[in-house]
């Protein structure tokens, strides 16, 4: 079952559609994570690590001198990612069970990294205020969000395709969850009322997929099968409605010739903010 907060739930499947987004977002994620100079030697925190992907990337750029500390809620997910890094041979990455924003750590780290996870907190600025308690002075942060929009969500072409409507389902699935709207937007807020200084830019991606020869009915079926209890209780469709196991052949027999094309989201936006040298964060 999914946390009261959190619009998906724990399983083998979602662990596997992490995965598959880690895919898709890898090359935007290194390219953020280098714009924050995370690099080797580092000591790193990642916050809602998920199955680990976003660790291991920053792995790569510390190096076997550098540590890894993956925090998600998810004990499950904990145990999952430190048998992924296990079997990595990564000794320097360890995942800890704990909600990110009351973390309080051994010692201070070099960085912060997150990847689609404020979106999820009920008070974005103050959870980053909370886990940047354990960034040094002058550390850096780097999160890459989602800007998701309840009023105009379905960015898919043909948009009264089932893939349309399986957005439609997702997008009416995380507005009940009370998933934050537009977060990515707020990142340059967010992290001045943190008490961080902001790079003046945020980088934005649009990551467009395609069906069926593409990733998007998979990765569309993953969303709606981890969201289905935030999907049905929203009213938004009903299970035998879903039909989840049929799904993704439903989605292709819907598909036209020439395909569809389409993102559940309007991008995702990337910010680097750093630690004031003094002065407590707010």
């Amino acid at each position: 079952m999914s946390r009261p907060d959190y619009p998906f739930n724990t399983s083998d499947h979602e662990r596997q559609r992490l995965m598959r987004q880690a895919n898709i977002l890898a090359d935007t994620t290194e390219r953020l994570l280098r714009k924050a100079q995370i690099g080797p030697g580092m000591r790193v925190l990642d916050i809602g690590s998920g199955a680990g992907d976003v660790a291991f990337l920053a792995r790569r750029l510390v190096g076997e001198s550098g540590e890894i500390i993956g925090t998600d809620r998810d004990g499950e997910q904990v145990s999952f990612a430190n048998q992924r890094a296990a079997s990595l041979g990564y000794g320097n990455v360890r995942f800890v069970q704990s909600d990110f924003a009351s973390l309080t750590l051994d010692k201070p780290v070099d960085a912060i990294s997150g990847r689609l996870v404020l979106l999820f907190a009920k008070d974005p600025t103050a959870a980053v205020a909370g886990v940047c308690r354990n960034l040094r002075g002058g550390g850096v942060v780097a999160f890459l969000e989602s800007n998701f929009t309840f009023d105009a969500p379905v960015l898919v072409e043909p948009r009264n395709s089932l893939a349309g409507k399986a957005v439609w389902w997702i997008a009416e699935g995380l507005k009940h969850a009370g998933v934050q709207p537009r977060l990515g937007l707020r990142l340059f807020s967010i992290m001045k009322d943190a008490g961080l200084e902001p790079s003046p830019q945020i980088e934005s991606t649009l990551n467009v997929g395609q069906g069926p020869e593409g990733h998007l009915f998979p990765y569309l079926v993953d969303l709606v099968r981890s969201a289905m209890d935030s999907i049905i209780a929203s009213g938004a469709a009903t299970a035998e409605e879903i039909d989840i196991d049929s799904l993704e052949q439903r989605l292709v027999a819907d598909a036209p010739v020439s395909g569809v094309v389409g993102t559940i989201s309007s991008g995702v936006l990337g910010i680097v903010a750093r630690k004031p040298f003094e002065g407590p964060l707010r």
